[in-house]
């Protein structure tokens, strides 16, 4: 019976912030904004602001995976996190209300405090993604761009062939590429496109790659190509490490589930020796 009370408080609870955000904010409120009542009270309490110097990590995150984060993001996110962990606490206790132990209620009360860490992680894993896939794509740009520069191809007519036969959406890579190409067709100066593509990309190789194109491109000669040569080198040993690295974390998952298939096969060998005695 108390499982069942604190359920449908719960229950109340959110369909009374639900309505308020109806009646305050917007009367014709999208089925898709499902974070809206907790995003209203973290804004109406000021609570938000308070917890920003907590929300520095995903803030930073969301910029890098985005192209940037302001507050109302921020405050989305956020809302989207304490929501999801307030659904748990409800699920929890109905689970509670229908089986007769609160004490499944209270543990998942417990489990969905951990929510909002799990969202971070995945924004830490999406992060880490992002970083390897460009590592592993950046060597592979530069020797193509080497032997064009090589074959006596200008850098910019050089780096619009590195794109060609890449659709858009292949890889990130290009993506950036292309969109700094786009910026010196309207106009922008090369400096500027590829200053601005090393930002977007966010790790420090593409500000590497983009700076020594910037510093090398209008001297050109024998100087631009030993210089792009010794960046490939450097690109290619960091692939490398990126690989082992992957490599070396790919095992390290396996050993969990070994472990335990072990100790299954243990328990299935030895229950009927035991049970024999």
């Amino acid at each position: 019976m108390a499982g069942f009370m604190v359920w449908l408080v719960l229950v109340l609870i959110y369909g009374g912030m639900l309505l308020i955000v109806r009646i305050r904010s917007r009367p014709n409120m999208p089925a898709r904004e499902w974070y809206s009542p907790f995003a209203f009270v973290l804004k109406q309490s000021r609570l938000f602001e308070r917890m920003l110097p907590l929300l520095q990590r995903p803030a930073r995150l969301l910029a890098i995976l985005e192209y940037g984060c302001t507050s109302e993001r921020l405050l989305r996110w956020t809302a989207e996190c304490l929501t999801m962990a307030y659904g748990a606490v409800c699920v929890s206790w109905a689970l509670a209300a229908a089986s007769g132990e609160d004490l499944i209620g209270w543990l998942g009360t417990a489990i969905s405090g951990c929510l909002p860490v799990l969202r971070l992680r995945e924004l830490d894993s999406r992060v880490e993604k992002r970083k390897m896939s460009l590592l592993i794509e950046l060597p592979v740009l530069l020797s193509r761009l080497l032997v064009l520069v090589n074959a006596g191809e200008n850098v910019r007519s050089a780096l619009v062939r590195t794109l060609d036969n890449r659709p858009q959406g292949e890889h990130l890579l290009y993506d950036e590429l292309r969109a700094a190409l786009h910026a010196m067709e309207r106009g922008e100066s090369m400096g500027y496109a590829l200053e601005h593509f090393g930002r977007r990309c966010a790790i420090p190789e593409a500000r590497m790659f983009a700076a020594v194109l910037m510093a090398n491109a209008k001297r050109g000669g024998q100087h631009f190509v030993s210089a792009l040569r010794e960046l490939n080198h450097q690109m290619w040993e960091k692939r490398k490490a990126v690989a082992k690295t992957a490599g070396e974390q790919a095992s390290s998952r396996l050993a969990f589930p070994l472990a335990i298939i072990f100790l299954l096969i243990v328990v299935v060998v030895a229950a009927p020796a035991m049970l024999g005695m």
